[in-house]
């Protein structure tokens, strides 16, 4: 059986997150999960789903497309004999 509650040290554990960062998705709403007190409870197969769901598969790029992001994202450092 995979839903188990589990607290939310074990959940970052789990999920291999700082506590910190799953008690701001918590807030946010983007994790699911209860809360019936004052303390959260999430299920192992609940955070498997939200898991699958949350993975990104972008869309393969074009050479030109993929040349294109990467030399408009990096930025060389400035030539100190220029100033």
């Amino acid at each position: 059986d995979t839903h188990v509650p589990m607290s939310v040290d074990e959940a970052a554990e789990y999920l291999g997150i700082p506590k910190g960062t799953l008690y701001m998705k918590l807030s946010e709403g983007t994790i699911p999960a209860t809360k019936p007190g004052k303390r959260y409870c999430l299920y192992r197969d609940e955070l498997d789903k939200w898991l699958e769901t949350a993975r990104k598969n972008p869309i393969p790029l074009s050479d030109e497309e993929l040349n294109k992001s990467l030399s408009s994202s990096h930025r060389r450092k400035p030539n100190p004999r220029n100033w």
